[in-house]
This record gives C-alpha cells, sequence and structure tokens, in this order.
C-alpha cells in the first residue's frame, strides 16, 4: 500500500514538473495585418520561444493560402518572423509575394509549422487595419 503511495505522489510530481516546463517553453505566434484599398495587402507571421527551423502560412478567406517562400531558423531570442507582402521594394527585401487583394474582409490566419515534421505549432487569426 505504502509502494502505491509513493508510486503515485512520484507520478503526480513529475506530472506537474512535465506541465510547468511545457508551459515556460510554450510557443506563441503573433500576427499582424493592414490593407491599403485594392493596392496593397500586408502581413507579417511572428513565433516567440521557439527552437529550430519553421515555415509560415498566410491565409485569409476567400483566398488561397500562401507559403513563406523560406524556411527560416528560430534567433538566439527563440523568434522567428516572416513577412508577406504586395509591394515590390519589401518583396525584394525578403518578404513572401502576395497579390495586393490577398487579404479579404480584413482577416488573415497565420500558421507556424516545424519544417522537420510539419508540426503545427500555433495558428493565430487577426483583423486587419485599412488604411
Amino acid at each position: 500500500m505504502a509502494f502505491n503511495k509513493i508510486a503515485g505522489l512520484v507520478i503526480s510530481i513529475l506530472a506537474l514538473n512535465m506541465g510547468i516546463l511545457e508551459d515556460a517553453s510554450a510557443a506563441s505566434i503573433s500576427v499582424k495585418c493592414e490593407t491599403r484599398g485594392t493596392s496593397r495587402s500586408k502581413a507579417s507571421v511572428d513565433g516567440a520561444g521557439l527552437t529550430g527551423t519553421f515555415y509560415a502560412i498566410l491565409y485569409s478567406p476567400g483566398s488561397v493560402a500562401v507559403k513563406s517562400k523560406a524556411p527560416k531558423t528560430a534567433n538566439a531570442s527563440h523568434q522567428v518572423e516572416f513577412d508577406f507582402d504586395s509591394y515590390p521594394p519589401d518583396i525584394a527585401a525578403g518578404a513572401t509575394k502576395i497579390s495586393p487583394t490577398f487579404i479579404k474582409n480584413k482577416t488573415v490566419y497565420g500558421y507556424i509549422r516545424r519544417l522537420s515534421n510539419n508540426y503545427l505549432e500555433g495558428v493565430m487569426k487577426a483583423t486587419c487595419q485599412a488604411k
């Protein structure tokens, strides 16, 4: 009987510690976006609390989802940033190209997936600013 109590206590402590450690290293996703009439769509999908290499997907209901043009490795601060834009100078600077009318109804969803196994690290919905 004492063994069962000790085993239960050990399992409870391990489960609690695993839960705490998991929360401390959990990924967080943020998405920001804006539109300028039908002349420009712009969005960023950023992740924090990440280690490894990732890609992002941007989706707006009514448009075809777009995958980031290149995978990115999280930096020393465990962050990764993906930019999507329809403005040619920003595309030339590294943003993934989207059409000027990509964002529909001021709504986008940003997804970050792990490159090695396509694991979904997180998804976030954003309401875009109209400028």
